[in-house]
């Protein structure tokens, strides 16, 4: 899998930085991440668990549509080894997407963290999803089950 980078981050302050996801579940999907190692939610302080939430609207409603997202889906792909498929595959759709499209503006989105070994968490590093969708591009059971 590519690792995460300078690149990758469009955003950060003292706690918190948000980078745009490397095998995105559909097209905007990006991260936010505690600066410091935390594995679990339960371990982030009250502060850190808030500022998640203003990150994540901070993101969406002031710098989503300034996010070069084509630009850094090529770049995902270039780096991506050939068995990545997901990774390729799902950066290709997201660049068809936005070429195709005139104005690319959230309908809704999907924001979550998974914990716990049964969740789906691939990384020991708390990270917030958050999942744009458009309108026939929806997340109808949220971020769990896009693509």
């Amino acid at each position: 899998m590519i690792e995460t980078n300078a690149y990758n981050i469009f955003y950060r302050d003292r706690l918190l930085a948000a980078l745009v996801e490397i095998c995105p579940k559909n097209v905007g999907h990006f991260l936010i991440i505690p600066l410091r190692h935390v594995e679990s939610i339960f371990e982030l302080t009250n502060e850190e668990y808030l500022q998640f939430r203003k990150v994540a609207w901070r993101v969406l409603f002031n710098q989503f549509h300034r996010i070069n997202f084509i630009e850094r889906y090529e770049h995902y792909i270039a780096l991506a080894e050939k068995s990545d498929t997901r990774v390729i595959e799902r950066c290709h759709s997201g660049i068809e997407f936005l070429r195709g499209a005139t104005h690319v503006a959230p309908s809704g989105f999907s924001m979550g963290f998974n914990e716990g070994p049964d969740s789906g968490k691939e990384y020991q590093h708390v990270h917030m999803h958050v999942v744009p969708a458009y309108g026939d591009r929806v997340n109808r059971h949220g971020f769990r089950f896009l693509f």
